[in-house]
């Protein structure tokens, strides 16, 4: 099934009207009206569980008497009830498209200051729309696509991402330096405290499933008493990470930087991305830069290179943020060595066992149709089943295995 031909539930609010004043902008005078609209489902069955995804077809007729085909991707929130109440309280649409009109402009002009043309992500829009929603250009017709997220990113893509990672902290950490704190209610340390209750909840669930699966993963013996450890202390770790330690190197961080919010555009045959852009950009926050290291290349990469690369991609992550650092004249003084970044990985690697616990569950399951953000967060006869194939299933099975084993061997699940 494509995702032009999938089922999805479209909001009863979604009526073309609403796109009146965005094209009218986007043709001038030669605009005059929409002639059809057409939602369609925007991802694949079981590629995403937390929103609703659309690609909103439209043919605008225009004076000449001819009409153009246009597209958008609108993105909404499911009507599930726990969802909705971290959405009222963090204002996670809202804080994604501020990211979207306002942080990424500012930190794309400051590579044009400096002589380098930059892009982050699609362009966004606004529009009147009665509920929650971020608009974006549609990156389809530009060639973009997303890679499988169950073969994972080869080694031109991680180095892709990874150079495109090191712009984005590179930009930021200068604009923090030139600026001070970002002023956004959603960038200061207190970020997503409010939310805390229910990601403890979460966490607390999908941990009962991995500690239930835990004897089926491969050397188990060894990270078993760990692991058991690090679970109650998970939610604890990560939201110490809200309080960016000054003596840490800090960035804006993506904060949910995986296969699916990473879209490669490619040029004729040529398999090694032309342009990599980030999709998804409702979880920033300021913090050390170590979060968006690990969370991506434990949670995105190829198994091969995943573990046994890591050194190096760290190295040549390492190399393009000095790079880029140099370039928009950060002090050089303020510039984190190698062996620096190396200490920052081993300080918070407990964002490894984050991955294993909530990130891979979703990423490293086959799809399915029926696949939905309740039955993924809650307790329920459905949702067992599918937690039960999230932590059970053999690609996750062996992922993990190697990553608890590589993660208890660096002391990254240590509580002390």
């Amino acid at each position: 099934m494509s995702e032009e031909t999938a089922t999805v539930p479209l909001p009863t609010w979604l009526k073309a009207e609403l796109f009146e004043k965005l094209l009218s902008e986007r043709f001038g005078d030669k605009y005059v009206g929409i002639k059809s609209f057409k939602p369609v489902a925007g991802l694949k069955p079981g590629e995403n569980y937390s929103t609703i995804m659309l690609r909103l077809h439209f043919e605008v007729e225009l004076s000449d008497h001819t009409t153009e085909n246009v597209s958008y991707m609108l993105k909404t929130p499911h009507d599930f009830e726990m969802y909705r109440e971290i959405l009222k309280k963090n204002n996670m649409f809202v804080v994604e498209r501020d990211v979207f009109l306002q942080v990424v402009p500012e930190l794309e002009k400051m590579y044009k200051d400096a002589g380098l043309e930059v892009q982050f992500a699609a362009k966004a829009y606004e529009i009147q729309a009665p509920d929650d929603y971020v608009l974006l250009q549609d990156l389809g017709p530009f060639g973009f696509k997303n890679v499988d997220r169950l073969v994972g990113l080869d080694m031109a893509h991680t180095k892709s991402v990874l150079k495109k990672m090191a712009q984005w902290h590179a930009a930021s950490a200068n604009r923090l330096h030139l600026k001070g704190p970002y002023t956004q209610n959603y960038l200061q340390p207190t970020y997503s405290d409010t939310m805390r209750d229910n990601i403890e909840q979460v966490a607390e669930t999908l941990g009962k499933y991995l500690l239930k699966c835990l004897p089926l993963y491969e050397g188990y013996e060894e990270y078993s008493e760990a692991v058991h450890k690090i679970q109650p202390k998970m939610v604890e770790r990560i939201y110490a990470m809200n309080t960016p330690d000054p003596e840490d190197f800090n960035a804006l961080n993506h904060g949910d930087c995986w296969t699916n919010n990473i879209m490669f555009r490619y040029e004729d045959e040529n398999p090694v991305p032309a342009e990599t852009y980030f999709v998804d950009l409702q979880l920033p926050r300021v913090t050390c830069v170590a979060f968006d290291l690990m969370y991506f290349l434990l949670g995105s990469t190829q198994f091969d290179i995943q573990l046994s690369q890591f050194d190096f991609f760290i190295k040549y992550y390492h190399d393009q943020l000095v790079e880029h650092l140099r370039l928009l004249k950060y002090p050089e003084a303020k510039t984190p060595s190698l062996r620096f970044l190396h200490t920052q990985l081993l300080k918070y690697g407990s964002v490894g066992y984050h991955v294993v616990l909530m990130l891979c569950p979703p990423v490293l399951l086959d799809r399915t149709d029926d696949a939905n953000l309740t039955d993924f967060v809650t307790e329920s006869d459905n949702g067992d089943g599918l937690k039960m194939a999230m932590y059970s299933n053999a690609r996750y099975k062996k992922h993990v295995s190697a990553i608890l084993t590589w993660l208890n061997n660096r002391g990254a699940l240590s509580t002390n």
